[in-house]
């Protein structure tokens, strides 16, 4: 892919509407012998997907500043998409990678205003993502744990790598046999992708957290025990 036209792609959003289409035609819910599940909000409890794209600071390029960030919906369609002001000096826009070019961010929303509109979004709702802490930290906000859902730390999604922390490309082609990645990323269609794959695993991952918040506590019991006995 050129240049060109990966930044076309970028800026477009992959269409930014419309879900990943499949490899091949692989249907996703073959590949764990289940049916896809389908987004159902619960009560009033809605899901949103979100991805970042980072451009380097500090002498050595290795730092990380808020560039671009995406959200869709639970049904993929893009709420937010917006290219961010820098706050500190760029010392390496990782075009290559993240798509970011000078103008982009220099034509950005203000971080603040970003920030702000960011949290409300995201306020009382699950939120998908991947590696999802290196995204909530440049936009300098936090989420409740317990509102989380972060494809890199599922449990069956790191079988794929017997245990280590998988990349998102990996699992997409793997899981839903579809490619990204190819060339400049798009936080949208990553940010698809994710809540692609927490779909598919949604209904073990929501009954295994259910499970564990189920269990007593441990301690409890043997506290208890300690007591009576002294």
């Amino acid at each position: 892919m050129s240049a060109n036209v990966a930044s076309t792609v970028h800026k477009n959003a992959n269409g930014a509407n419309n879900w990943l289409t499949f490899k091949n035609g692989i249907n996703p819910s073959t590949i764990l012998n289940k049916p896809v599940v389908q987004i159902q909000e619960k009560k009033n409890i809605e899901v949103v997907a979100i991805d970042c794209e980072m451009v380097g600071i500090h002498p050595d390029g290795q730092g990380n500043m808020l560039a671009r960030v995406s959200i869709v919906n639970s049904k993929g369609d893009t709420i937010y998409d917006k290219f961010v002001k820098p706050t500190e000096k760029v010392t390496d826009f990782r075009t290559a990678v993240s798509g970011v070019r000078p103008e982009d961010i220099e034509n950005g929303e203000l971080f603040i205003k970003v920030k702000k509109d960011v949290s409300q979004i995201l306020k009382g709702k699950l939120l998908v993502g991947h590696a999802l802490e290196h995204d909530l930290r440049v936009l300098k906000i936090s989420h409740p744990k317990h509102m989380i859902r972060d494809t890199s730390t599922y449990w069956q999604f790191k079988q794929l790598t017997e245990g280590r922390t998988p990349g998102l490309k990996r699992l997409t082609l793997h899981f839903l046999g579809a490619s990204i990645q190819e060339g400049e990323h798009s936080s949208v269609q990553d940010a698809k992708a994710a809540l692609q794959l927490y779909m598919l695993a949604r209904k073990d991952w929501e009954l295994m957290l259910k499970k564990r918040r189920s269990r007593p506590r441990n301690g409890n019991k043997s506290n208890s025990s300690i007591h009576r006995h002294k």
